[in-house]
């Protein structure tokens, strides 16, 4: 295990593949946003009907966007009870931030907050296990969310034909997936099975790769010893808080949709819980930082198909954007500084150390 302070191997990258990772989702962005979505409809009708969206509407989507920027750091606290909301702040937009804009962020994110916990007064094992239990719960959501939204638009008589397959596809990862997270945890031994089976295809890949082999057993098995505990007796706060966290973003979504009169007049519920979940799972794919370009063309191509007009569903991207994605990286950046003024203060004699952790 890394120590708090330090960086993960995956975040030293050679400088070269920085640049061309770079390039690369600044290549899929250009496409969607200057190619693809005039395609799909005009960008000046699409920003008239955000003009034309009234202030109470504007308010509501204010609201949304503090809820999300609030319900967030919950998941920091499902995991260490005792943490304040403060450290557990600081932690969770602070990587929100770096995993959305650093180029594979994802790694820097969780060695970043390793290190706030630390000084929050954290110890490693606890931070890593917390961590750890985060990223279960979010893949889990990620994709069992869009089989379970097709699931509920069939049962209603809706036609989701065109996403039956993904929607299989989810649901056989999330079985399989819980299943191996089940038996890792539950024992070291499981651990170091589920490992011995992974290695085998993962280390051809790598092979064929030209790449070194990742120790999955060991890694599986550090799993097992941070995480187990924790989240054999902290599952459901875990579950509630990722849940809530992971649908806040749709709340801006829907109030985006009520505002250009979309909502819930020409989609229904199940019809944007569809389109948001089946447009997240892109973000598993991070070609581009936070997803930008190749989620907004999902959803955007989502909405249309259920049947909302192409300039209304670019206007309800572009708010949906403006007023979830862009308003927490400022709250991340805002984090960042808040964690520079508390270590000053340390610096100065003041104790940073999380009270409620001593």
């Amino acid at each position: 295990m890394n120590s708090p302070n330090s960086m993960p191997k995956s975040v030293r990258r050679a400088p070269w593949r920085k640049v061309v990772f770079a390039l690369v989702g600044i290549a899929v962005m250009v496409l969607v946003f200057a190619f693809l979505f005039p395609q799909f409809g005009d960008y000046q009708t699409a920003l008239t009907k955000v003009a034309a969206m009234g202030p109470w509407w504007i308010a509501a989507l204010g609201a949304a966007s503090l809820a999300n920027i609030i319900i967030y750091p919950f998941t920091g606290i499902a995991a260490i009870p005792k943490l304040s909301y403060r450290a557990s702040f600081v932690s969770r937009q602070s990587g929100f931030l770096l995993s959305n804009v650093v180029p594979g962020g994802g790694a820097v994110a969780v060695a970043t907050q390793y290190a706030i916990l630390a000084k929050y007064g954290v110890n490693t094992a606890r931070a890593a296990a917390a961590v750890s239990a985060d990223a279960v719960f979010t893949y889990l959501f990620t994709f069992g969310t869009p089989a379970i939204a097709l699931l509920l638009l069939n049962i209603n008589g809706k036609s989701a034909a065109a996403y039956n397959v993904l929607a299989i596809v989810g649901l056989i990862v999330v079985i399989v997936s819980l299943i191996g997270v089940i038996i890792i945890l539950r024992s070291e031994d499981g651990a170091r099975r589920i490992g011995a089976f992974a290695s085998k295809p993962i280390g051809a890949i790598f092979t064929k790769l030209k790449k070194p082999t990742p120790d999955i057993t060991g890694s599986l098995v550090t799993f097992h010893t941070q995480a187990s505990e924790m989240v054999a007796t902290r599952w459901p706060q875990l579950a509630a808080a990722n849940f809530g966290a992971q649908l806040a973003p749709m709340g801006v979504l829907i109030v985006a949709l009520a505002g250009l009169g979309a909502f819930p007049g020409d989609l229904t519920f199940l019809e944007v819980f569809a389109t948001f979940s089946i447009a997240l799972l892109l973000t598993a794919v991070p070609l581009t930082p936070g997803g930008l370009g190749t989620v907004d063309a999902a959803l955007v191509a989502l909405l249309i198909g259920f049947g909302l007009d192409s300039s209304t569903a670019i206007a309800a991207d572009l708010i949906w954007r403006l007023a979830w994605f862009l308003p927490q990286l400022l709250v991340g950046l805002g984090a960042l500084g808040l964690y520079w003024w508390d270590r000053r203060r340390q610096q100065r004699g003041h104790r940073l150390v999380d009270e409620s952790l001593t």
